[in-house]
């Protein structure tokens, strides 16, 4: 018993000599500076890989954010196409109508990331007893119910991207021809409380499409 505990210090103890003596020659013979540089190295190297890493991760998050938003618009478009070609919204020759997502809540509906808007010629909407009314009128409030059924149907509605403070769609009538527009803006451009924004401070449309009802 005790002459296999003395093999093993014995051979602890020559592993022991051998990593000095090493560890020795490395050193004597100038090579510890290669050896820490090496070493330094790869620790940049990993410090760069999961710069990288990282650096994926946020594209990757933003590219979902705009997918998410992007596939929001594309809802919208589909209710509104609806909605002009059922005669829910009517458009006169060059007027314009909107249905729009903001990352403020509207006070003026339902504290909901909702809003809508109308430029150009006159647009009616139908209001809840049927009838077809000017938009001013109706406002955006009775032109978003008409459209999506309910506020409840715009639960969902939020702006994912960063530095996107508003997107949606337009419908734009020129003559029997409409164009469906995707828009949004990087500008800060609220007024009365959230209630609203510039509409002309859009980016140019990042999707545009031609139909007719």
């Amino acid at each position: 018993m005790w002459k296999k505990k003395g093999q093993n210090i014995i051979e602890y103890a020559l592993m022991l000599a051998l990593v000095v003596g090493i560890g020795s020659f490395i050193y004597t013979q100038g090579y510890g500076d290669n050896i820490s540089a090496v070493f330094n190295n790869a620790g940049n190297l990993l410090e760069e890989v999961n710069k990288t890493q990282e650096e994926a991760k946020k594209e990757a998050e933003k590219a979902a954010a705009r997918e998410a938003d992007r596939n929001y618009a594309d809802h919208l478009g589909e209710l509104l196409k609806n909605a002009v070609t059922d005669g829910s919204i009517k458009l006169s020759d060059g007027s314009s109508v909107y249905l729009l997502v903001q990352n403020e809540p509207n006070s003026k509906y339902h504290n909901l990331h909702m809003n809508g808007a109308k430029t150009g010629g006159q647009v009616w909407i139908k209001n809840a007893n049927g009838n077809l009314v000017d938009y001013g009128q109706a406002g955006f409030d009775t032109m978003l119910n008409t459209v999506g059924g309910n506020y409840h149907n715009y639960q969902d509605a939020a702006v994912k991207q960063d530095g996107v403070y508003w997107y949606g769609v337009q419908i734009k009538k020129d003559g029997s021809s409409y164009t469906l527009s995707y828009m949004d803006s990087n500008k800060s451009s609220y007024i009365n409380g959230n209630t609203g924004f510039k509409i002309n401070q859009a980016n140019e449309p990042y999707k545009t499409e031609n139909w007719k009802p």
